[in-house]
């Protein structure tokens, strides 16, 4: 039997299911054969291995091969990743570095040897064009397999695609003079595993460590990456204490050298490379695949050793260690390791896959929840019920039951109550529309809106965006794929009957992995209590789930005011048609919030909805308005709710979202903290703040807000375009024309998405792909400006100078009779290099508060400019320079 590579053993079936009992009872008879060899005498081994297994030949071969591998085991041995670090480890007297400092591997210049390992050297080095210091990571000369060449390269570019701040990102995959090579980013700081060998975190930073990895599994996962290899020696805390994931994709495949200690080599054979024994899943030991469920026995395998400093299975050989992870229960957890912490991590290490967590998203949610206080009720039934699947549960199970029986039947009730914690991330799927009136949909998707936010202002639980939700359900996959893919531990479902002046809705709570419906209830108001309503289902909901209400949430809840049924329904339908952002669309809605308002002067949602179309309407791309007659009224109308109703975070959002294109920075930051503070789950703000944070160069946090944005609503167009713009504005091009590609697989005619694909396709250097997208974005528009503006810029870079001046042509004539953005034409004048007339259109660019102008730093159009003291005295009264 092979443990060593990736596929099944010929003439055997794959592992993707449980590890049963024959599986097992053969391995018992394997383990006492192989024991007995062991005491024989070397040369007799081989006769007494026959004798023993008869005429079973399979039994033969895999006992024989385990000897073998037995006598190979110092051969075999980790290869720590501490290379990647910016620190240096200890020096191995072995390794010599062939790359001097100086040595130029195609844009990047070698400044200092790291370490050495069995795959190759790593390197600090620097991008000489941008400055930028990276780590380089080299293949062994001597690896003679071109095929396992070209397979670590090819892993290494299916990794770059990940974006994650707790992954080591990939820069690039390059071959120079024969080597081929690996770019990535230098991480300052310490591996997990030095921190390990001297002393246990925290239980708070522990669980922060898991939750994080987990986070960042699960993003590989959901681009189909297995990383096979999860260890504390792969994890570097960095500077500020964050964790990062090492080796997503590499040194998989490569032979090792050197020593490690017994029971913890990295398996290896015919040039494979799987993972390392410790950390490995019983599936894959038994020569299954890796998938997502084996990533997560390693991450259980992280977390054992990080709430108690030591592994989980151990033994003296190999061979010991492998048996007692395929038939052994791990080693007990001492006492001062909470009840739930033991329980997410033996459900992590259960035996069979299909009993264990699904997905790391699960393993993050359940840490998360236990963080809270919450999830220790719900989390021990849930293990529970995985142990009854188990070869050990007996004996565990036994212990809890006495356990519970010590505290008497109210720990019962809390225990097996279905509704009890556990719930960190929630979705609404949108309302049924039960009234059989098409006109009354915006109605249905209006109050769920309306439930997302007052759930969301009132209690800390994740929720995911309807919208999201909705798109997923409309594959037809069942409740529990649909809540997988989200990432929801539960699903809000309902449905509206809405008839004359009264609103009734059915609502139910659901547990995905069962189809099980957990409470469900059914609540009527007349139209003019509809916020009563939402009141009453948040109420409830925070009761069945158990949530903790926000000091003063409880208050507003109670004191919610009547509204006028005819300014509700004018504010939904005009909700309905912001969610569409198209130019007519905003019009309309301005129309029904206006309307909303006549009807209900007080009604502060109203206002706040108002300062968002106003916000949108001074934009290059969505409005064709000057921004300088828009965005006063935005903030006057955010103001105005705020003055109506202090906690509406969507109008300290909007607020935000005016006082940053103002440059008013300071004031700015604070509207988006206070409507974070008051609504964690409002994806736009998570959106709008990361704008800001890119324009102040910020990336790492601005990547984190994006990615926040993204969780919350992960199918939502303009989230996931406005995470690939930071990726181009962090300079990472190929992640980011990945992440529009995907976006527009959404809906290809999503104008900002492919305008973003043009900025990140450009940035690559890959003009010519990026003129045929921008004529794409321009016939898309209706020759919108900015995208004209665009293409005639993509002309004059490529040489095309009088199709460049054709299409200025247009707009300045355009310019002449309506509005047209004055950044457009001066960035086209700009890269034609007429100076004077680019800094005549930029300055009327100023003086209108153009939102492109908070932008300006970064833009390569107007690089012809920054040398002209004109340019810089602009740059001054933005606050840019």
């Amino acid at each position: 039997m092979s443990l060593v590579d990736d596929s099944p053993p010929p003439g055997r079936e794959e592992h993707h299911g449980a590890t049963g009992p024959d599986e097992l009872e053969r391995w018992g008879r394997v383990k006492a054969v192989f024991l007995e060899a062991l005491d024989s005498p070397e040369t007799d081994r081989s006769d007494f291995v026959k004798r023993a297994c008869g005429d079973d030949a399979e039994l033969r071969d895999e006992i024989l091969s385990l000897l073998a591998s037995e006598q190979a085991a110092a051969s075999f041995c980790e290869t720590p990743a501490a290379g990647l670090l910016g620190v240096a480890p200890p020096a191995d007297p072995r390794s010599v570095p062939r790359l001097e400092p100086g040595t130029q591997l195609g844009a990047y210049q070698v400044t200092a040897f790291l370490s050495a390992g069995g795959m190759g050297e790593v390197y600090r080095a620097r991008h000489t064009a941008l400055n930028r210091p990276v780590a380089i990571k080299t293949v062994n000369a001597q690896l003679a397999d071109p095929v396992a060449k070209r397979r670590l390269i090819r892993e290494a570019q299916h990794a770059s695609v990940l974006s994650h701040p707790n992954i080591c990102t990939i820069y690039e995959v390059g071959e120079a003079e024969g080597t081929p090579f690996i770019v990535m980013e230098l991480v300052e700081g310490r591996p997990l595993s030095d921190v390990l060998r001297t002393s246990v975190p925290a239980l708070e930073d522990a669980l922060d460590y898991g939750a994080q990895i987990a986070d960042a599994l699960e993003h590989a996962h959901q681009h189909g990456i297995v990383h096979r290899d999860l260890k504390s020696s792969n994890i570097v805390l960095d500077r500020n204490g964050r964790p990062i994931v090492l080796d997503f994709g590499l040194a998989k495949r490569l032979p090792q050298d050197g020593g490690g200690p017994p029971g913890d080599s990295t398996v290896t054979g015919h040039g494979a490379l799987v993972g390392t024994l410790s950390h490995m899943a019983p599936e894959v030991l038994l020569g299954g695949r890796a998938d997502a469920r084996s990533d997560v026995w390693s991450l259980g395998v992280l977390l054992y050793e990080l709430t108690t400093g030591e592994l989980p299975f151990t033994g003296r050989t190999p061979f010991e260690t492998s048996s007692a992870i395929l038939s052994e229960p791990p080693r007990p957890i001492r006492g001062s390791v909470p009840l739930a912490v033991r329980l997410v991590i033996e459900r992590c290490l259960v035996k069979d896959p299909t009993a264990r967590y699904q997905r790391a998203s699960e393993v993050r949610n359940a840490l998360g929840a236990i963080r809270r206080r919450r999830a220790w009720p719900l989390v021990g039934r849930l293990l529970v019920s995985a142990r009854r699947r188990t070869l050990y549960a007996g004996g565990a199970a036994a212990v809890l039951v006495l356990a519970l029986a010590s505290v008497g039947p109210r720990a019962w009730d809390y225990l097996g109550d279905p509704r009890a914690g556990g719930i960190s991330t929630l979705t609404f799927l949108p309302l049924d529309n039960a009234t059989n009136d098409p006109q009354a949909e915006y109605y249905a998707a209006g109050l769920t809106d309306g439930l997302i936010e007052q759930l969301g202002a009132t209690t800390d639980i994740r929720l995911i965006s309807p919208a999201s939700a909705a798109q997923v359900a409309r594959t037809a996959e069942p409740p529990a794929q649909v809540a997988r893919r989200l990432g929801a531990d539960a699903i809000v479902t309902g449905r509206l009957r809405h008839a004359s002046d009264r609103i009734a809705v059915d609502i139910r709570l659901i547990e995905p992995s069962r189809g099980r419906v957990l409470w469900s209830d059914t609540y009527e108001r007349t139209a003019q209590q509809v916020l009563a309503l939402q009141a009453d289902v948040v109420r409830a909901l925070a009761a069945e789930v158990r949530l903790a209400v926000r000091p003063g949430a409880a208050d507003r809840l109670a004191t919610v005011r009547a509204v006028n049924p005819e300014a509700y329904e004018a504010y939904l339908k005009g909700r309905y048609e912001w969610n569409r952002r198209t130019q007519a669309s905003l019009q309309r809605a301005i129309g029904h919030f206006a309307r909303a308002i006549e009807l209900d002067p007080t009604y502060a949602p109203a206002h706040a909805a108002l300062a968002d179309c106003y916000n949108q309407f001074g934009t290059v791309m969505v409005g064709t308005g000057s921004p300088l007659e828009y965005r006063p009224r935005a903030a006057a109308a955010a103001i105005r709710a705020l003055q109506i109703d202090p906690y509406s975070a969507e109008a300290h959002a909007a607020l935000g979202f005016a006082r940053h294109y103002d440059w008013r920075w300071g004031e700015a930051e604070q509207e988006f903290g206070r409507a974070i503070e008051l609504n964690p789950s409002y994806p736009l703000v998570r959106l709008w703040y990361a704008n800001l944070l890119m324009s102040r160069g910020r990336m790492e946090q601005a990547l984190e807000q994006v990615y926040a944005a993204r969780d919350l609503d992960p199918f939502s167009l303009i989230v996931n375009t406005n995470v690939a713009w930071v990726l181009t504005k962090a300079g990472r091009y190929r992640d980011a024309i990945v992440q529009l590609t995907r976006t527009l697989e959404l809906d290809s005619t999503y104008a900002q998405a492919r305008s973003r694909l043009v900025d990140a396709l450009r940035g690559a250097g890959r003009h010519a792909e990026a003129r045929e997208q921008a004529q794409r974005l321009v016939d898309l528009t209706d020759r919108a400006p900015y995208p004209l503006g665009t293409l005639a810029n993509i002309n004059s870079r490529m040489g095309r100078t009088a199709e460049a001046r054709a299409l200025l042509e247009e707009l300045v004539a355009r310019a002449a009779r309506g509005y047209v953005p004055p950044a457009a034409i001066a960035r086209v004048y700009a890269a034609l290099g007429d100076v004077d007339q680019a800094l005549t259109w930029m300055t009327r660019a100023f003086e209108e508060r153009s939102n492109y102008i908070v932008y300006l730093a970064t833009d390569p159009d107007v690089d012809a400019l920054r040398g002209d003291p004109r340019f810089q005295a602009l740059l001054a009264r933005a606050g840019l320079n």
